[in-house]
């Protein structure tokens, strides 16, 4: 009787520990896990493991799309040819030119970047990292759509993430650029 006593306890444990294992292993591979970790290398100020979870170039790129979107003619309106072509134009230029240019200014643009986070005071983080807690994560294999709230405004910030292949951690690729001009506007612009 003993035995079989042992035999089951044993074999709870075993299935305890795999269970535990498995729910450890997906918090850990988890885009919420990712940004959790990012709002902790914020708080600690460790500004290298906090890029860790940032592709700037993706962002970047994404941002260029986006912003080519505004010199697109709204429906409706009409305009002559020489305008639809300098537009046309104006974006094949933005494609070409500053994907380039952020090659050649990638460590100003981390470094402005860096000057604000860490001009961020305790209380502005514990925001971060609430919002982060309780951010609306949508996941589709190895692509996320992440939708944050900031508590005083109530406006979302939302954007895409997607796991590294070579890393397997997830890294934010994009932001939704009417959600970046409005921050934008409410931080920097009086």
């Amino acid at each position: 009787m003993r035995r079989k006593t042992w035999i089951i306890a044993v074999a709870i444990v075993i299935l305890g520990g795999a269970l535990s294992g498995g729910f450890y292993w997906r918090w850990v591979n988890s885009p919420r896990y990712a940004l959790q970790q990012a709002a902790l290398a914020l708080q600690a100020r460790n500004m290298d493991k906090f890029f860790n979870y940032l592709d700037l170039k993706a962002i970047f790129n994404d941002f260029v799309e986006s912003s080519s979107k505004d010199l697109e003619v709204p429906e409706g309106q009409q305009t002559d040819d020489w305008t639809k072509y300098s537009r046309r134009l104006g974006r094949k230029f933005a494609h070409l030119f500053l994907p380039k240019l952020f090659e050649t200014f990638e460590i100003q643009i981390r470094g402005a970047l860096e000057h604000y986070l860490l001009k961020l005071d305790n209380a502005q983080i514990l925001a971060i990292a609430a919002a982060v807690t309780v951010a609306q994560i949508n996941m589709q294999g190895d692509e996320a759509t992440v939708t944050m709230t900031d508590p005083k405004s109530k406006e979302p910030l939302r954007f895409q993430m997607r796991r590294q292949s070579d890393h397997g951690i997830w890294r934010i690729v994009s932001v939704n650029y009417e959600d970046l001009k409005k921050f934008y506007k409410r931080e920097f612009q009086p």
